[in-house]
Order: structure tokens, then C-alpha cells, then sequence
């Protein structure tokens, strides 16, 4: 079929004058493409319509098993009232923090999350049907669309574990993922969900998980997040390794979206330069505390993560600590 036999289809079907224009200059090639996303799209149809019809068979975890199988990288001396006196890092492969509920992690940082990686999360029922359609169609046009992963799709990925970047996958391993992402949507709430994708998400370097990046990158707990550094925790999801530039680009957008204001070369410029700080920064001390020597008596045969209560009183640890370093 030549390009120009095509001109009845691109009249009667709802094309921008664009997609006119290049559906009969690339008639043939369209051609090629129409039985490969159409069968994409089938593909998809069929999975939302067992997906909805049929009932929760797929094995899915509940969220306090996956809480709980989630370990810290440091381990915790406390003192007699409860108090930490002392963190040792136990796990040298991967940092990460304690279990944050969403309740302590910061407003700002939640919304930022959804603007940039699920804005339907709160709408749709684990899969993203509208991102769907609008990636096929991005496919056979051959544009640069941002997918249809949604964050309980990335939340079933984390959960197995499964490489961040295993190339590209069948269309198999997205069925899979997207029945399972369906039915874990089915069992959990959405506050879950969210809280226990943003203690496994991996950010930068060996960085996993909120608890880990907010005390590396800012200094502070996850509940003190403010907007700029929620932008730019949201913006290292999709870039963990990428320069502050990159980061920062990023955020601003995100940032412009949480403050519902123009994208603007201001906003943009002093982001990055806060950017360009905080992630030079240094990495979160792997020995910190007031009683390193008990730590590693105590510490020394537990397992990662481990929290043991001590008999000593952290007000009176930081006094004697106080007193020696007067007298040296």
C-alpha cells in the first residue's frame, strides 16, 4: 500500500494536523508498526479485563511482612530509658535507615513523590490505564513518552527484588508485574503503599530508602523535609546517579508543579546551586554515638539492624564525654 491510499484513514481518524503529515509521508512504515502496537494494546485489554474479572489469586505479601523483613543497615545501642546513644553500621553493601511511617515523613515529600512518579496513584487501582494508552501511542508514533510504571508497579519490583535496570522487559515480565500490581492494590491501602515504596526505593549510590537519604543528603529526619529538598529527593528516583545538573532540572519542574507556578530560569538557577550542595555533602558516618566501645561489645555478635537496651543514662554519657574532652 502506497502512502497516498492512506489519505482517507488520516482524514477520518482524530489527527493533529501533524500526525496527518507524517502518517502520509511515513505511510508504509506506520503500516509495520499498526500490528505490533495494536497488538500491545489487545494485549493490555485482555490483562484489564481478567485482571478485573478475575479473583486475588496471585500471592502477594502483606505489608507487615514486607516491613518487617525490612532491615536497617545500622545497628542501635539505647540507653536504660530508651534513648539512642549509639549507631554502628552493620551492613557495608547498602545503607538504610530506620522504618519511617507516613505519618513522619514530611507532606512536601509525599506530594512531590506523586507529582513526579504517579500523578493518578490516589485514582487508579495499581495499573495506570490512561499512562498505558498514551505509551502504546507514543510507541507508534515513535515519541519519548515517560511510561506507564506506576509506583505500586515499582513497589512489586522492590519487593523481589528485581534489578533496577535489567534492560528491557518482555512482555511477559510486564504482565506479570502489572497482574501483581493489581492484586497488591487489591490488599493494601493506599497509605501503605506509599510508605513502603519510600523505605525501599533505592536513591543515590548505596543510599536506600528516605530514613538513609534524608539524614545523608540533609542533615535532618524525613518529616523535616521542606519543599526544594522534597523536589529533589523526588527527582533522584528516576536519575540516583545522575550530576546535580541533571537532578536539578528535574526537580525544578517538580518543584513548579508543587507550588502550581511557571517553570522559570530563577527558579531553576538557585535550585541547582542547591543542589550542587547538598549532594556534595559528606556520607553519614558509619560509627556515630557516645559509647563506641560498648557498641561493638554489644553490637559484635547481633544480627543487621539489631537495637539492644544497655544500663547506661545518655544524659550522664554526654556529661562524662564532656568533662574528658574539657580535660584533654
Amino acid at each position: 500500500m502506497q502512502g497516498g491510499s492512506l489519505l482517507p484513514l488520516a482524514c477520518a481518524l482524530p489527527f493533529s494536523a501533524w500526525q496527518r503529515q507524517r502518517l502520509m509521508q511515513h505511510g508504509r512504515l506506520w503500516l509495520l508498526r499498526l500490528p505490533s502496537t495494536a497488538l500491545q494494546l489487545a494485549a493490555f485489554i485482555w490483562l484489564g479485563a481478567t485482571l478485573l474479572a478475575a479473583p486475588a489469586a496471585y500471592a502477594a505479601p502483606s505489608f507487615t511482612e514486607v516491613k518487617q523483613a525490612a532491615t536497617s543497615s545500622e545497628s542501635l545501642v539505647l540507653d536504660r530509658n530508651g534513648e539512642v546513644i549509639h549507631r554502628l553500621r552493620s551492613n557495608p553493601q547498602e545503607r538504610r535507615g530506620q522504618w519511617v511511617t507516613l505519618a513522619d515523613i514530611s507532606p512536601a515529600l509525599r506530594t512531590a513523590m506523586v507529582l513526579s512518579e504517579d500523578k493518578r496513584f490516589y485514582e487508579h487501582s495499581g495499573i495506570d490505564w490512561r499512562a498505558v494508552g498514551a505509551a502504546a501511542w507514543g510507541n507508534l508514533w515513535n515519541e519519548k513518552t515517560r511510561g506507564a510504571s506506576t509506583i505500586t508497579m515499582q513497589l512489586v519490583g522492590l519487593i523481589r527484588a528485581e534489578p533496577r535496570s535489567p534492560g528491557r522487559r518482555t512482555m511477559l515480565q510486564k504482565f506479570g508485574q502489572a497482574a501483581s500490581a493489581r492484586m497488591l492494590d487489591a490488599r493494601w491501602k493506599k497509605s501503605e503503599i506509599l510508605e513502603a515504596y519510600l523505605n525501599l526505593v533505592p536513591f543515590r549510590g548505596e543510599i536506600v530508602g528516605i530514613d538513609a537519604l534524608s539524614r545523608t543528603l540533609f542533615g535532618k529526619a524525613a518529616h523535616g523535609l521542606n519543599a526544594r529538598e522534597a523536589a529533589i529527593t523526588a527527582a533522584l528516583v528516576r536519575a540516583p546517579n545522575a550530576p546535580h545538573q541533571t537532578v536539578a532540572q528535574r526537580a525544578c519542574g517538580i518543584l513548579a508543579s508543587m507550588q502550581n507556578v511557571p517553570r522559570s530560569p530563577a527558579l531553576c538557577d538557585s535550585l541547582s546551586l542547591f543542589a550542587a550542595g547538598v549532594m556534595q555533602r559528606k556520607a553519614w558516618s558509619p560509627n556515630e554515638g557516645l559509647a563506641p566501645h560498648l557498641a561493638r561489645k554489644l553490637l559484635g555478635k547481633q544480627s543487621n539492624g539489631a537495637t539492644v537496651r544497655s544500663t547506661l543514662s545518655a544524659p550522664l554519657q554526654r556529661y562524662a564525654a564532656q568533662q574528658l574532652q574539657q580535660t584533654m
